[in-house]
Order: structure tokens, then C-alpha cells, then sequence
């Protein structure tokens, strides 16, 4: 609750006076408000463009395959509420329920069709991990969660929330709009656990924030320019003195912190030109659509980063697994490559690996002793699986079948070349010993090609980094997946790339 209220005041805008709107969306929600909820957060259906926001967040890959998907299924889900006569989706922050799925309530007029509500929330959703468990029809709208947070719904006493109505009338006209409305259990709890903030953020009595804030309102207005608005209601005129100091603490700690964390960095930047302004009892900041974007734009850019890491390090672990596996069946890790009979190269250990990555059928129709780019080889290229590819490489290349996992190929190497190697073989310990890279998009390989990461006699990295902010995802031996730092030195490169060279790796250098 503590790092809510902080943040929140970042980002801050002046609000308009209550409306009949904010009266009405506040008599819909509060029957389904219990002493848990913190916050809410209302999303006007009728005033989000899916194919907008994707394309203002995700930049060059808004136009990935994968994104149009997720576009087109998204925009067919929306479509779908729409059609059964939802126009608002509330979402009930409960900090109890996470890391679960919190409850949603959508309310619907008369003439709605209740029951095609509850199957977009619970069979529709376009990401299976986003589907609810369970919908009930009760007070006017659909409710959807766990079993258990729907029956404890159903006996609700309603926790009074006599401000609500005028915290949502500031973004009555958003897109969407984020409200904080910590309950009174929740104030007492946060005094009883501390009795000030830490040194960084003033170190003021709690009670500055938990009865000097009432409620906090962040509107984001889509169409038709990006906007963030957003309020910091304190209680008076002194109580609110005492929330901009807060706020302006807290630029100094992520001030602090980006200089700490370069990941940091931009999200301060853009919040620099930023001044939350006082103005009576209200806290309060506007940005304009360049400042929106900035700020907007790289926590979302970072989460995607994020995601690309780790779906990336999760093929490569499954490769890794693989290659186990394949150790186990032959004794030997495959050879980085098959020759025929009079020792020319044929086809990559990629495709050898297939059985163990549960492509048994594609590996069949392989002609096992043709060459890659043989008539009949040439047109499986593909069909590469989706294990080969890491999400944060070029897309058209991996359209043409192209792929960065990639072998270090070298004498020492674990793929030498034609000759398979055993575990036993690697010396220097398989959990120091790298295995598989995600190379940068400069060395792809077609990925049935005989062709991976030749490491030369003094391997520089060259090449190796680009898909990662930083550094790149490698698995090593032992099959762990591990990131490694762009600023590795070319000595500690070298050494965790052969297998016997005897040499005693520093681990916090890589």
C-alpha cells in the first residue's frame, strides 16, 4: 500500500468537479467493495482501442504476426462483452488475492445478455492464464473470480467508501481510469506496522499519508491524444503540503535509483520535466502526449523486455533439457552436425535434437541423408519450431527459417564439429562450460544449415549480444540457463566456452 500512494502522486493531474457520471459509476461499484479492496481500476469498453494502444506500446513489432494475433483476438474478446451489454469493466484490487486473478464486475443494463458476459470472462479470454474460474450473475452485473472470491461476494458487507464518487468523477471521461481508496482497516493496519516513512521518503509520521491522503485517481485518455490524468485528494490544504513533500521525495530515491539501475533511467527522465502542482487540498500534474508516451512507454517496454528474456531463456533451458536427453538415448551429446558417407556436412544438431523436443513427426519427414538444402530438406525449412526461436530476434528472419540458438563451434568446444562429445569430456565442470548462445541477429543461421557460432582462437563476443538489453541468454552443460553481461571480459569468455581447458572460472565474472 505504502509504495501506492508515493507513485500515484507522480503522476497527478487537476480534476474536474463531480459529475453525475462519477455518482453513477460510484452506486454500480461500492455494493461490491469489501474492507480488502485498495483499489479499482474502470475500463470504458466502448472508449479502448486495442489496435491503438498496441501499436503506441509496441513500436516495430506492433506489425509481428504474433502481436496481430493478439490484437485480432483481443479486439474479438472486447467485441464479444460489448455484444452481451457490457460497456464498463471494473477491476477490484484486493492485495489479498495476488498472485491470483482479481475479481471483475461488469455491470449490464436491461435487455443484456448476462450469460455471454460470463463466457467471454470465463472461456473467451484471449490468454488462457487471463480466463476466471467462476461467473455469477448477482446486483445487476457479472461478477467473475475464483470460486472463493465469488461466494464471499455473495455475503458481502459493503465497506463504505463515502469519497468514491468523487474520485471517480475526475476520470469519468477515461479510457481508463485507476482510483486508490485504501479502506479504514487498511490505514490502521499501515500505522501499526510503522509508525513514520523511511529517511528517504522525509521520514514524516505515517499518519501523513494514511490520514492526510484520501483518495488518489489516475485517468488515461486514449483517444484522441495520449493523456495521463490523474488526482492526490488530501484531506486540507496543510495535508496536502505534506503529500508533495513526499512526492518530491520520492523523485530524489528514483533519481537515486536510476543512477543505481540503468533500467531506471528513462522512466526518471521522462518524469523530470514533471511538476505536480499544489493547488488547495489537491495534488496535482499534467502531461502532455510526448510526456505520456515516455512515461507509458517504458515500464510497458520494459515488462516486454522482460517477457522476451524469459521466454527466451525457457527455450533455451528446454534445448538444454534436450541435449540430456539425447546424451541419455546416445551416450554422447549429437554432434554439431551429420555427414555422409564421404564426410561432407549435412544436416545441423538441430534437427537431430527434434525427437527430444517432442517433434518426432518433423523429424520424419527429414531426409536424414541429404543435405540441408536438398530439394526435399530445403522445403522443411519452415517449419521451424517455435523452440528455435527467441521473440526478441528479427521476426522477418525467423519467417525465412532463420535462428540465433546457436553452438559454440570450436577444438575445445562441446561441438567440435562431426565428432559428438561425452559429458565425461567436459573437465572443466558442465556448470562452467556453455552449451548454447542466442546469438544477435548477424549470426543467424538457417536452422537446418550445418552452421552455428564459430569462436575462433580468441573469441571477442563479436556479434553474440542484441536481443537483450545488456547481455544474452546462454545454457550452459549443466542445462541451467544463465544471462550473460555484454561487459564480460574476453578472458573469462574463452574459458567458459571450452570444455577442457582446465582453467578455474571466477562465476561473478560472467
Amino acid at each position: 500500500m505504502l509504495s501506492l500512494i508515493p507513485i500515484a502522486a507522480l503522476i497527478t493531474l487537476g480534476a474536474p468537479p463531480l459529475d453525475p457520471v462519477g455518482e453513477r459509476n460510484a452506486a454500480i461499484v461500492a455494493p461490491f467493495l469489501g474492507s480488502e479492496v485498495a483499489a479499482l481500476v474502470r475500463v470504458d469498453l466502448n472508449r479502448i482501442n486495442v489496435e491503438t494502444i498496441v501499436r503506441a506500446v509496441g513500436g516495430n513489432q506492433a506489425d509481428d504476426d504474433r502481436v496481430k494475433g493478439a490484437v485480432q483476438s483481443t479486439k474479438a474478446w472486447v467485441d464479444a462483452l460489448k455484444r452481451g451489454g457490457a460497456r464498463d469493466i471494473y477491476v477490484l484490487v484486493d492485495l489479498t488475492d495476488f498472485p491470483g486473478l482479481p475479481l471483475v464486475v461488469i455491470p449490464f443494463a436491461d435487455g443484456a445478455d448476462a450469460k455471454a458476459i460470463a463466457t467471454a470472462l470465463t472461456e473467451g479470454a484471449p490468454v488462457p492464464s487471463f480466463r476466471w474460474p467462476k461467473a455469477e450473475t448477482m446486483r445487476g452485473a457479472v461478477v467473475a473470480g475464483t470460486a472463493d472470491a465469488v461466494a464471499q461476494v455473495r455475503t458481502l458487507q459493503p465497506a463504505p467508501r463515502s469519497d468514491l464518487a468523487a474520485a471517480l468523477s475526475v476520470g469519468a471521461n477515461a479510457s481508463v481510469q485507476i482510483v486508490l481508496m485504501p479502506s479504514e482497516i487498511q490505514r490502521r493496519a499501515l500505522e501499526e506496522s510503522m509508525t513514520a516513512l523511511p529517511a528517504d521518503f522525509g521520514g514524516v509520521p505515517i499518519t501523513t499519508v494514511t490520514r492526510g491522503f484520501k483518495w488518489g485517481s489516475i485517468a488515461v485518455v486514449v483517444d484522441p491524444k495520449p493523456m495521463l490524468r490523474a488526482t492526490l485528494q488530501a484531506k486540507d490544504e496543510q495535508a496536502a503540503q505534506g503529500l508533495e513533500k513526499i512526492v518530491a521525495s520520492a523523485l530524489n530515491v528514483l533519481a537515486q535509483k536510476a543512477g543505481e539501475d540503468p533500467r531506471l533511467a528513462a522512466f526518471v527522465n521522462a518524469l523530470q520535466p514533471l511538476k505536480p502542482q499544489l493547488a488547495g487540498d489537491r495534488v496535482t500534474l499534467e502531461t502532455d502526449p510526448k510526456q505520456t508516451a515516455e512515461l507509458v512507454l517504458v515500464p510497458v517496454h520494459q515488462a516486454r523486455e522482460k517477457a522476451v528474456r524469459s521466454q527466451c531463456m525457457n527455450n533455451l533451458r528446454q534445448i538444454g533439457l534436450a541435449m540430456h536427453n539425447y546424451h541419455s538415448d546416445h551416450n554422447t551429446f549429437p554432434a554439431a552436425f551429420s555427414t555422409s558417407k564421404d564426410g561432407k556436412p549435412l544436416l545441423s544438431w538441430r534437427v537431430h535434437l527434434l525427437p527430444f523436443l517432442g517433434q518426432m513427426a518433423l523429424y520424419q519427414k527429414f531426409h536424414l541423408d541429404e543435405p540441408w538444402d536438398s530439394e526435399h530438406n530445403r522445403a522443411l525449412i519452415s517449419q521451424m519450431p517455435v523452440t528455435y526461436a527467441c521473440p526478441g530476434a528479427n521476426q522477418a528472419a525467423i519467417r525465412e527459417g532463420k535462428t540465433t540458438y546457436l553452438t559454440p563451434r570450436g577444438p575445445q568446444t562441446i561441438f567440435p564439429g562431426a565428432q559428438p562429445v561425452k559429458v565425461q569430456e567436459i573437465t572443466d565442470g558442465t556448470v562452467n562450460t556453455i552449451m548454447v548462445v542466442d546469438a544477435g541477429d548477424s549470426l543467424a543461421v538457417t536452422w537446418t544449415k550445418p552452421d552455428d557460432w564459430d569462436i575462433g582462437a580468441e573469441p571477442t563476443g563479436k556479434g553474440l549480444f542484441g536481443h537483450h538489453p545488456q547481455g544474452t541468454n546462454v545454457c550452459f552443460a549443466d542445462g541451467s540457463g544463465r544471462f550473460l553481461k555484454e561487459t564480460i571480459k574476453p578472458k573469462t569468455l574463452r574459458e567458459l566456452l571450452t570444455r577442457n581447458g582446465g582453467e578455474v572460472v571466477d562465476p561473478s565474472e560472467d
